[in-house]
């Protein structure tokens, strides 16, 4: 048998006689009020992203140019396909549509993996970040934060198997998934002006 729930016992309670003692009830009701469902582009729903990583990362690498378009247009698609923190996509596809050549999709991805923003698996498979982004309710989230902690120290197991217990949580607590956002270049002394663009295969 289930448990009763929230609204199962307000009515089991409402139906009961006020108590003889003290002041009578007059009369009681309960109403229910649901929030209003989000509303946001698209029939995929949308994804949890850190404001922090936001404001504090994403924005000021754009601006400074600490990343290139490439680099950002890459890790904004990612982090708008992925579900649970995972998408299943080739590099070519990825260039198709953002219109950029796969090489640099490639490059992008590199630089996007060495600064713990996105993991690439085998079978096309990529990982974002869940303390960045994430598509799936908190207790999921954490879920998948423990699984890729297992996985980091199963690959340190497994490659070196000398290394103390002490030493692999070490080791896994300093790889994906732990995010530490790339230093930023300092600000530029010009203006940039639109159409002001940077040739991408040096920006990657």
């Amino acid at each position: 048998m289930t448990s009763p729930s929230l609204a199962d016992s307000f009515a089991k309670a409402l139906e009961q006689k006020p108590p003889r003692p003290g002041r009578p009830v007059h009369s009681a009701n309960v109403e229910y009020r649901y929030r209003a469902p989000h509303d946001a582009f698209g029939r995929n729903g949308y994804s949890q992203v850190s404001n922090d990583f936001l404001s504090e990362v994403l924005a000021v690498l754009i601006a400074r140019h600490g990343m290139s378009p490439a680099q950002s247009a890459v890790l904004v698609f990612c982090m708008g396909r992925q579900r649970e923190g995972r998408l299943r996509i080739t590099h070519v596809k990825i260039a198709l549509h953002l219109g950029i050549e796969r090489a640099n999709v490639t490059r992008a991805l590199g630089s996007l993996e060495g600064w713990h923003m996105i993991q690439r698996r085998a079978n096309s498979l990529i990982v974002v970040n869940p303390l960045i982004c994430f598509k799936g309710n908190g207790d999921l989230q954490e879920e998948v934060l423990e699984q890729l902690r297992a996985d980091a120290k199963a690959v340190l197991r497994k490659h070196f198997p000398q290394m103390r217990e002490d030493e692999v949580r070490e080791a896994a607590s300093e790889s994906f998934p732990e995010f530490q956002p790339p230093a930023a270049p300092k600000p530029r002394t010009r203006q940039l002006e639109f159409g002001d663009n940077d040739v991408e295969g040096q920006a990657c």
